[in-house]
Protein backbone atom coordinates (compact mmCIF):
# COMPACT_ATOMS: atom_id res chain seq x y z
CA UNK A 1 0.00 0.00 0.00
CA UNK A 2 1.33 3.44 -0.94
CA UNK A 3 0.76 6.08 1.69
CA UNK A 4 -0.48 9.46 0.58
CA UNK A 5 0.93 12.63 2.11
CA UNK A 6 -2.09 12.90 4.42
CA UNK A 7 -1.42 9.37 5.73
CA UNK A 8 2.14 10.20 6.73
CA UNK A 9 3.21 12.19 9.74
CA UNK A 10 4.46 15.45 8.23
CA UNK A 11 6.72 17.87 10.08
CA UNK A 12 6.90 21.18 8.22
CA UNK A 13 9.55 23.61 9.45
CA UNK A 14 8.00 27.07 9.52
CA UNK A 15 11.17 29.18 9.45
CA UNK A 16 14.80 28.26 8.89
CA UNK A 17 17.12 29.23 11.72
CA UNK A 18 20.89 29.83 11.81
CA UNK A 19 20.83 28.05 15.18
CA UNK A 20 20.79 24.27 14.65
CA UNK A 21 17.80 22.15 15.65
CA UNK A 22 18.61 18.64 16.88
CA UNK A 23 15.92 15.98 16.48
CA UNK A 24 17.72 12.96 17.90
CA UNK A 25 15.16 10.24 18.74
CA UNK A 26 12.27 11.50 16.59
CA UNK A 27 11.80 8.24 14.69
CA UNK A 28 8.80 6.28 13.33
CA UNK A 29 8.98 3.63 16.06
CA UNK A 30 9.05 6.24 18.81
CA UNK A 31 6.11 8.34 17.58
CA UNK A 32 3.83 5.53 16.33
CA UNK A 33 1.76 5.46 19.56
CA UNK A 34 1.44 9.25 19.84
CA UNK A 35 -1.08 11.73 18.52
CA UNK A 36 0.08 14.70 16.41
CA UNK A 37 -0.26 16.82 19.58
CA UNK A 38 1.92 14.36 21.46
CA UNK A 39 4.55 14.54 18.72
CA UNK A 40 4.46 18.34 18.89
CA UNK A 41 5.37 18.13 22.58
CA UNK A 42 8.49 16.00 22.06
CA UNK A 43 11.73 17.73 23.00
CA UNK A 44 14.12 19.23 20.49
CA UNK A 45 17.34 21.07 21.17
CA UNK A 46 17.54 24.57 19.69
CA UNK A 47 21.21 25.24 20.17
CA UNK A 48 21.70 24.36 23.85
CA UNK A 49 18.07 25.01 24.83
CA UNK A 50 15.45 22.29 25.07
CA UNK A 51 12.20 23.29 23.38
CA UNK A 52 9.13 21.48 21.97
CA UNK A 53 8.94 20.38 18.34
CA UNK A 54 5.68 22.27 17.90
CA UNK A 55 7.47 25.58 18.44
CA UNK A 56 9.26 25.10 15.13
CA UNK A 57 7.28 22.57 13.09
CA UNK A 58 3.67 22.25 11.97
CA UNK A 59 2.75 18.65 12.83
CA UNK A 60 0.06 16.99 10.69
CA UNK A 61 -0.92 13.49 9.57
CA UNK A 62 -0.97 10.06 11.17
CA UNK A 63 1.98 8.99 13.37
CA UNK A 64 0.85 5.34 13.43
CA UNK A 65 1.71 4.66 9.76
CA UNK A 66 5.47 4.42 10.32
CA UNK A 67 6.41 7.22 7.93
CA UNK A 68 7.73 10.65 8.89
CA UNK A 69 8.00 13.30 6.18
CA UNK A 70 10.08 16.45 6.72
CA UNK A 71 9.22 19.55 4.71
CA UNK A 72 10.59 23.09 4.64
CA UNK A 73 14.21 24.22 4.76
CA UNK A 74 15.75 21.53 6.99
CA UNK A 75 19.36 22.20 5.97
CA UNK A 76 20.21 23.14 9.56
CA UNK A 77 18.21 20.35 11.24
CA UNK A 78 20.54 17.76 12.76
CA UNK A 79 20.06 14.02 13.39
CA UNK A 80 17.06 13.43 11.13
CA UNK A 81 16.38 9.69 11.27
CA UNK A 82 19.22 9.10 13.72
CA UNK A 83 18.79 5.91 15.72
CA UNK A 84 15.77 4.69 13.75
CA UNK A 85 15.03 0.97 13.85
CA UNK A 86 12.09 0.63 11.42
CA UNK A 87 9.74 2.57 9.19
CA UNK A 88 10.54 5.36 6.73
CA UNK A 89 11.83 8.90 7.14
CA UNK A 90 11.82 11.11 4.04
CA UNK A 91 13.16 14.64 3.57
CA UNK A 92 11.85 16.87 0.78
CA UNK A 93 14.99 19.02 0.66
CA UNK A 94 18.35 18.96 2.40
CA UNK A 95 19.15 17.35 5.75
CA UNK A 96 21.66 18.58 8.29
CA UNK A 97 24.56 16.70 9.91
CA UNK A 98 24.21 13.25 11.51
CA UNK A 99 21.24 12.17 9.36
CA UNK A 100 20.66 8.45 9.86
CA UNK A 101 23.51 8.16 12.36
CA UNK A 102 23.35 4.98 14.43
CA UNK A 103 20.28 3.65 12.63
CA UNK A 104 19.79 -0.13 12.69
CA UNK A 105 16.79 -0.52 10.38
CA UNK A 106 14.26 1.29 8.23
CA UNK A 107 14.65 3.64 5.26
CA UNK A 108 15.94 7.22 5.12
CA UNK A 109 15.34 9.03 1.83
CA UNK A 110 16.72 12.55 1.27
CA UNK A 111 15.71 14.34 -1.92
CA UNK A 112 18.53 16.90 -1.57
CA UNK A 113 21.96 16.65 0.01
CA UNK A 114 23.14 16.14 3.58
CA UNK A 115 25.69 17.51 6.01
CA UNK A 116 28.57 15.64 7.60
CA UNK A 117 28.36 12.26 9.38
CA UNK A 118 25.61 10.76 7.20
CA UNK A 119 24.91 7.25 8.53
CA UNK A 120 27.78 7.49 11.00
CA UNK A 121 28.21 4.21 12.90
CA UNK A 122 24.98 2.79 11.43
CA UNK A 123 24.36 -0.92 11.93
CA UNK A 124 21.55 -1.60 9.45
CA UNK A 125 18.86 -0.10 7.27
CA UNK A 126 18.99 1.77 3.96
CA UNK A 127 19.86 5.40 3.22
CA UNK A 128 19.37 7.06 -0.15
CA UNK A 129 20.63 10.60 -0.76
CA UNK A 130 19.73 12.11 -4.13
CA UNK A 131 22.22 14.97 -3.86
CA UNK A 132 25.69 15.38 -2.39
CA UNK A 133 26.75 14.18 1.05
CA UNK A 134 29.24 15.82 3.39
CA UNK A 135 32.32 14.40 5.08
CA UNK A 136 32.50 11.18 7.12
CA UNK A 137 29.77 9.18 5.37
CA UNK A 138 29.33 5.94 7.35
CA UNK A 139 32.36 6.83 9.46
CA UNK A 140 33.29 6.37 13.12
CA UNK A 141 32.99 9.33 15.43
CA UNK A 142 36.22 10.76 16.81
CA UNK A 143 37.62 8.45 19.46
CA UNK A 144 35.43 5.51 18.43
CA UNK A 145 36.87 2.27 17.05
CA UNK A 146 33.87 1.26 14.90
CA UNK A 147 32.33 3.00 11.96
CA UNK A 148 29.48 1.58 9.90
CA UNK A 149 28.88 -2.12 10.66
CA UNK A 150 25.92 -2.91 8.38
CA UNK A 151 23.27 -1.53 6.05
CA UNK A 152 23.51 0.38 2.77
CA UNK A 153 24.24 4.04 2.00
CA UNK A 154 23.46 5.09 -1.56
CA UNK A 155 24.62 8.59 -2.57
CA UNK A 156 23.66 9.72 -6.06
CA UNK A 157 25.91 12.77 -5.90
CA UNK A 158 29.41 13.25 -4.51
CA UNK A 159 30.70 12.69 -0.99
CA UNK A 160 33.29 14.48 1.11
CA UNK A 161 36.35 13.13 2.85
CA UNK A 162 36.78 10.12 5.14
CA UNK A 163 33.86 8.13 3.74
CA UNK A 164 33.83 4.74 5.45
CA UNK A 165 36.41 5.67 8.08
CA UNK A 166 36.92 2.61 10.34
CA UNK A 167 34.14 0.81 8.47
CA UNK A 168 33.44 -2.74 9.71
CA UNK A 169 30.65 -3.89 7.41
CA UNK A 170 27.90 -2.81 5.07
CA UNK A 171 27.98 -1.07 1.70
CA UNK A 172 28.62 2.55 0.68
CA UNK A 173 27.93 3.53 -2.94
CA UNK A 174 28.81 6.99 -4.32
CA UNK A 175 27.84 7.77 -7.90
CA UNK A 176 30.18 10.72 -8.34
CA UNK A 177 33.54 11.38 -6.70
CA UNK A 178 34.58 11.60 -3.08
CA UNK A 179 37.26 13.31 -1.03
CA UNK A 180 40.48 12.03 0.47
CA UNK A 181 40.92 9.17 2.95
CA UNK A 182 37.95 7.16 1.66
CA UNK A 183 37.99 3.76 3.35
CA UNK A 184 40.75 4.79 5.74
CA UNK A 185 41.43 2.15 8.40
CA UNK A 186 38.46 0.07 7.21
CA UNK A 187 38.29 -3.49 8.55
CA UNK A 188 35.40 -4.95 6.52
CA UNK A 189 32.66 -3.95 4.11
CA UNK A 190 32.57 -2.54 0.57
CA UNK A 191 32.85 0.95 -0.88
CA UNK A 192 31.97 1.72 -4.52
CA UNK A 193 32.88 5.15 -5.91
CA UNK A 194 32.10 5.47 -9.61
CA UNK A 195 33.75 8.86 -9.96
CA UNK A 196 37.23 9.95 -8.97
CA UNK A 197 38.48 9.54 -5.41
CA UNK A 198 40.77 11.86 -3.48
CA UNK A 199 44.24 11.11 -2.19
CA UNK A 200 45.17 8.48 0.41
CA UNK A 201 42.47 6.08 -0.71
CA UNK A 202 42.28 3.12 1.68
CA UNK A 203 45.12 4.35 3.88
CA UNK A 204 45.48 2.02 6.86
CA UNK A 205 42.84 -0.46 5.68
CA UNK A 206 43.15 -4.00 7.05
CA UNK A 207 40.45 -5.80 5.04
CA UNK A 208 37.50 -4.94 2.83
CA UNK A 209 37.00 -3.93 -0.80
CA UNK A 210 37.07 -0.52 -2.47
CA UNK A 211 36.08 -0.02 -6.11
CA UNK A 212 37.11 3.34 -7.60
CA UNK A 213 36.32 4.80 -10.99
CA UNK A 214 39.56 6.75 -10.88
CA UNK A 215 42.37 7.83 -8.58
CA UNK A 216 45.49 9.92 -9.17
CA UNK A 217 47.76 8.04 -6.81
CA UNK A 218 47.43 5.27 -4.23
CA UNK A 219 49.39 5.25 -0.98
CA UNK A 220 52.87 3.71 -1.48
CA UNK A 221 51.95 0.92 0.93
CA UNK A 222 49.66 -0.65 -1.73
CA UNK A 223 51.08 -3.15 -4.22
CA UNK A 224 49.78 -3.93 -7.70
CA UNK A 225 48.48 -7.50 -7.83
CA UNK A 226 46.85 -8.22 -11.18
CA UNK A 227 44.17 -7.40 -13.71
CA UNK A 228 41.09 -9.60 -13.68
CA UNK A 229 37.33 -9.68 -14.12
CA UNK A 230 35.72 -10.05 -10.67
CA UNK A 231 32.70 -12.35 -10.87
CA UNK A 232 30.99 -10.50 -8.01
CA UNK A 233 30.97 -7.10 -9.75
CA UNK A 234 27.98 -7.75 -12.08
CA UNK A 235 25.95 -8.85 -9.03
CA UNK A 236 26.56 -5.43 -7.45
CA UNK A 237 26.36 -3.37 -10.64
CA UNK A 238 23.13 -4.71 -12.11
CA UNK A 239 20.75 -3.35 -9.43
CA UNK A 240 22.78 -0.14 -9.07
CA UNK A 241 22.64 0.51 -12.84
CA UNK A 242 18.86 0.78 -12.58
CA UNK A 243 19.07 3.85 -10.31
CA UNK A 244 22.48 5.44 -10.91
CA UNK A 245 23.53 6.84 -14.28
CA UNK A 246 27.31 6.66 -13.80
CA UNK A 247 27.46 2.94 -13.00
CA UNK A 248 29.32 0.93 -15.67
CA UNK A 249 27.26 -1.44 -17.77
CA UNK A 250 27.43 -4.82 -15.98
CA UNK A 251 27.13 -6.63 -19.32
CA UNK A 252 30.52 -5.26 -20.40
CA UNK A 253 32.36 -6.80 -17.46
CA UNK A 254 35.70 -5.16 -18.21
CA UNK A 255 38.85 -5.97 -16.26
CA UNK A 256 39.91 -4.03 -13.22
CA UNK A 257 43.34 -3.39 -11.76
CA UNK A 258 43.68 -4.93 -8.32
CA UNK A 259 45.94 -3.53 -5.62
CA UNK A 260 46.58 -5.15 -2.23
CA UNK A 261 47.18 -3.27 0.99
CA UNK A 262 47.61 -1.55 3.25
CA UNK A 263 50.88 -3.50 3.59
CA UNK A 264 51.63 -1.63 6.81
CA UNK A 265 48.51 -3.22 8.30
CA UNK A 266 48.60 -6.79 7.00
CA UNK A 267 47.86 -6.13 3.32
CA UNK A 268 44.57 -8.05 3.14
CA UNK A 269 42.44 -5.24 1.75
CA UNK A 270 41.87 -4.72 -1.96
CA UNK A 271 41.36 -1.68 -4.15
CA UNK A 272 39.89 -2.25 -7.61
CA UNK A 273 40.47 0.48 -10.18
CA UNK A 274 38.01 0.48 -13.06
CA UNK A 275 38.86 0.56 -16.76
CA UNK A 276 39.83 3.96 -18.10
CA UNK A 277 41.24 5.17 -14.77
Amino acid sequence: MTLTRSDRLTLTLRDASPIPLELDGVTPDRVSSLTPLGVAKLPVFHGNRKEEIGQFFDVTGDPSQGWIQFAGDTTNVKSIGAGMTSGTVSVEGHAGPHAGAGMTGGHLIVDGGTGDWLGAEMGGGFIEVRGDAGNQVGAAYRGSRKGMTGGVILCRGAAGGEAGLLMRGGLIVVEQGCGEFAGASMIAGSIFVFGKTGDRLGAGMKRGTIFAGGVDELPPSFRYSCEYRPTFLPLYLRPLKAVMAAVPDPSVGGPVSCYRGDLLHGGRGEILIGRGS
